[in-house]
């Protein structure tokens, strides 16, 4: 997958449309493509985002500072919870 950086007008233009077919056109007006536009993510009922999102920077970092685990590793993890249980 490609990444294309916007500057935040455009951005702004995309998101005044959440939810809907974006056509992106070229200054001569031929289509480029069209973006679905999901806007920011929601929560679902009954919860509250408290805080605001990670940066794609902070999220690098944690992925890369952070342990991390394999579905193995977490399962037997698991296991023994319960066991000792």
């Amino acid at each position: 997958m490609s990444t294309v950086v916007i500057d935040a007008a455009t951005r702004d233009k995309f998101l005044a449309a959440p939810g809907d077919v974006v056509e992106v056109r070229d200054e001569a007006g031929k289509l480029v493509g069209r973006l679905i536009v999901e806007g920011p993510p929601t929560p679902p009922p009954g919860y509250e985002i408290v805080g605001e999102w990670p940066s794609d920077e902070e999220i690098d970092r944690r992925l890369r500072e952070e342990p991390s685990y394999t579905p193995e590793q977490v399962m037997d993890r698991l296991r023994r919870i319960s066991d000792a249980s």
